[in-house]
């Protein structure tokens, strides 16, 4: 998607974590600016990620909101919003298939609200998902003034039996393949290049700070039979091997490498229990 921006400057924000749960997003850069091009998006990700601890509930809302913000500042420009997620919006196991979850009405509303501007959104997923409802969530929104939304599975599409070059152009395709009708619709509607007034007025958080964990008694936890020698949390290799580099991050904030990090329970520095895993991708 390079090519098509213009100034190079680059908006990133993240949400899912516990300085944010689903109401905020947070900065990518302390003094909110954007960044720019992709390979700063790449290095403050990379430096940002060993401070997450991830959490739920999850929403989309908050960083459609912020999309929409920044639409309304431009005065009316065209802009995409690119969601990379890990995990659909949070659906309770209880809730019935003809209802909606909380973070689901807010995302949905959020949606409705940004067609009213020139944004599309194109959510990517990556990891196992699930996927399930995202892939029929087009369908549950309501009457919008264009069809601003579309989802890309975008392991699906690497996990095909095509070469890297064939793969990038699949993903290209998918991602962008609906752009040209939604820009050419925000022509049709009179929404380019207008402001209108009603945006709400995010502020986003800073990002998140190290974090370090208070001390506390030992306790005996599984192993897996997995000795978890230790380590010090700043270098690059996992301290578990202390081979493979680190590429997985836990919801305490501390890594290991994908290979270690599946096969135990327990952060091996701090002894939290592992909720949630994140794959770093350098």
């Amino acid at each position: 998607m390079a090519p098509f921006d213009d100034d190079n400057l680059i908006p990133c924000f993240g949400f899912g974590d516990v300085t944010t749960g689903d109401r905020d997003v947070f900065s990518f850069h302390s003094d909110r600016s954007p960044c720019y091009g992709f390979e700063e998006v790449l290095d403050c990700y990379k430096k940002i990620v060993p401070n997450l601890r991830l959490s739920g509930p999850t929403s989309y809302a908050p960083v459609i909101d912020a999309a929409i913000d920044i639409v309304e500042n431009s005065g009316g420009q065209f802009h995409v919003l690119v969601i990379i997620a890990d995990g659909q919006v949070t659906r309770s196991v209880d809730t019935d298939d003809k209802s909606l979850s909380q973070q689901e009405e807010k995302t949905i509303r959020s949606i409705v609200d940004a067609s009213s501007y020139p944004l599309a959104i194109v959510l990517v997923g990556v990891g196992d998902g699930p996927w399930e409802d995202m892939k029929k969530f087009d369908d549950k929104i309501p009457t919008r003034d264009f069809d601003n939304f579309q989802f890309v599975n975008f392991t699906d599409i690497m996990s095909k039996n095509k070469t890297p070059s064939e793969k990038e152009t699949a993903f290209a395709l998918a991602a962008l393949m609906e752009i040209p009708v939604q820009y050419k619709a925000t022509i049709e509607l009179g929404i380019l290049g207008h402001r209108t007034g009603r945006a709400k007025k995010i502020v986003p958080r800073p990002p998140p700070l190290p974090y370090t964990p208070r001390p506390r008694a030992p306790e005996r936890v599984p192993t897996n039979n997995m000795s978890a020698p230790v380590s010090d949390d700043s270098t690059k290799e996992c301290p578990i091997c202390l081979t493979n580099a680190k590429d997985m991050a836990f919801n305490c904030g501390h890594m290991t490498c994908g290979e270690c990090g599946s096969k135990i329970d327990h952060c091996p520095i701090c002894r939290q229990r592992i909720t949630n895993r994140l794959r770093v991708f350098a």
